[in-house]
């Protein structure tokens, strides 16, 4: 598109600088031969003026009796006839033809010949008869000054015939130019349409295979969350299932193994045998049962799939301050309602890595969990430990931490959204929202009153204790 405009506007600027031009030196040589037509007529004017006026001088002279007279008068006239021939000189004709420069040489004869003439009769030889000045001016001076009027007329008469086959001539070639122009302009207009076609066929293609590839993006997208969604339903099979193993087969088999002992430990007793060793052994199995009961329900507790989130959580912090010895809180309403299985599962394990990140990487003392009432599904998970640069960890959208990475992918499966808050010295906290149109409760939800729900819950979870 840009190629495409530069080319468009380069045909514009050429056109136009090339009228321009063009106009510009029709019109300074119109101009010139215009002020050179002007400049020669008022030149010819001039030389005219100046020979009348020598003839009235000699006119005048003739008239005057006084002895003075015919001096003065020959004076006035060299003067006027050579500013004529002066004015003659400087004269330059719109053509320099040889028409034209035969023409002022004939006319400046004719004003050295009246120059004679004039002399002749103001200043006449000695025994030269006298004429009366009347028979004098008509029989001498009126033929060489009409003589001399005819030779200036002629050369004006050309000077005006050829400027005015210059201007004949300049309004042909004007005509010429403006066609030109005109089809100069037809070929800019017709170049800058197909400039445009092609830029707009180009620019098409380009945004016609722009969009094909946002669609495969999309699609990529797509599949990618898709695998991403089957995966995480994978693990999260899996982790129950290992879970489930490991508290039923495992768990069960040292239950097995205690209630051996403990009836090794009463025959011992009836035969008065030492029991300090089964003491031991015993200890130890208690150990691997609840090692087996804390592998299992950080894999997928029960607890979430039997009584929910609140329960779940509730027994998770319960092992973290037990086995941390931190400062741990959750606050949540009373009754809170089962929520659909994936977005349990979801917010539960927002909480674990959340949690986890706290004690590992924050060095947190006190964790702060709160599952605020409402229609919509609000989870604050909040520590005071030693933070970190939020916005350079989230740069480009693109969290650099592999936990970060899965909560992310959690939230937006079960079509919620996470925000990090987090600044260095100042703690950090996570938020998971999701709203309530697209949140519902699992069809499986405990029904009754919430005391009704509260007792079974007791009585569950002192099962799984």
């Amino acid at each position: 598109m840009l190629v495409g405009f530069g080319l468009t506007l380069g045909i514009w600027i050429a056109t136009g600088v090339y009228s321009t031009r063009r106009v510009a030196e029709l019109e300074s040589r119109a101009t010139a031969e215009a002020n050179s037509y002007i400049q020669g007529q008022q030149l010819l004017t001039s030389a005219r003026n100046s020979v009348l006026v020598s003839s009235v001088y000699v006119r005048d002279a003739l008239l005057d009796v006084s002895p003075t007279a015919r001096a003065q008068g020959l004076e006035r006239v060299n003067t006027a006839l050579t500013g004529a021939a002066q004015t003659l000189a400087a004269y330059v004709p719109v053509v320099d033809s040889a028409a034209d420069q035969a023409t002022v040489e004939r006319l400046r004869r004719e004003i050295t010949e009246l120059r004679g003439t004039l002399s002749d009769i103001l200043q006449p030889a000695p025994g030269t008869a006298s004429m009366p000045a009347g028979s004098m001016l008509r029989s001498r001076v009126t033929p060489k000054r009409e003589s001399v009027m005819a030779v200036a007329e002629e050369l004006a008469r050309l000077n005006r015939t050829a400027f005015v086959a210059h201007q004949v001539e300049f309004a042909r070639i004007y005509r010429t130019t403006q066609a030109q122009l005109w089809q100069m302009m037809g070929l800019a207009i017709i170049a800058s349409f197909g400039v445009a076609a092609f830029s707009a066929r180009y620019a098409g293609r380009l945004e016609r295979q722009v969009r094909n590839q946002h669609e495969r993006d999309l699609e990529l997208q797509q599949d990618l969350r898709r695998l991403s969604a089957r995966l995480t339903r994978v693990g999260e099979q899996e982790r129950r299932a290992l879970a489930r193993e490991l508290h039923d087969d495992i768990g069960q088999m040292i239950s097995a193994i205690r209630v051996e002992l403990s009836l090794a430990e009463r025959s011992l007793n009836d035969t008065h045998g030492a029991t300090g060793v089964l003491d031991d052994v015993r200890s130890i199995a208690d150990r691997a049962l609840q090692s087996v009961r804390d592998l299992s329900h950080l894999l997928h507790p029960a607890m979430l799939d039997d009584l929910g989130l609140v329960p779940a959580t509730t027994w998770f912090l319960k092992g973290i301050r037990r086995r941390h010895q931190l400062e741990v809180e959750f606050h949540h309403p009373d009754g809170f309602d089962r929520l659909l299985p994936e977005l349990e599962t979801a917010a539960y394990r927002v909480v674990q890595e959340s949690v986890s990140n706290a004690i590992k990487h924050a060095r947190a003392t006190r964790i702060s969990v709160t599952l605020h009432p409402g229609a919509d599904l609000r989870l604050t998970i909040e520590d005071n430990g030693v933070g970190f640069d939020a916005e350079r960890r989230w740069a480009g959208g693109v969290p650099s931490g592999l936990g970060l990475v899965s909560m992310r992918e959690r939230a937006t499966q079960a079509g919620g959204s996470l925000t990090i808050e987090s600044t260095p010295g100042a703690g950090t906290r996570i938020s998971l929202h999701r709203r309530a149109e697209t949140a519902g409760l699992a069809a499986g939800t405990v029904s009754g009153d919430r005391g009704a729900r509260a007792d079974m819950g007791r009585i569950v979870e002192a099962h799984y204790e």
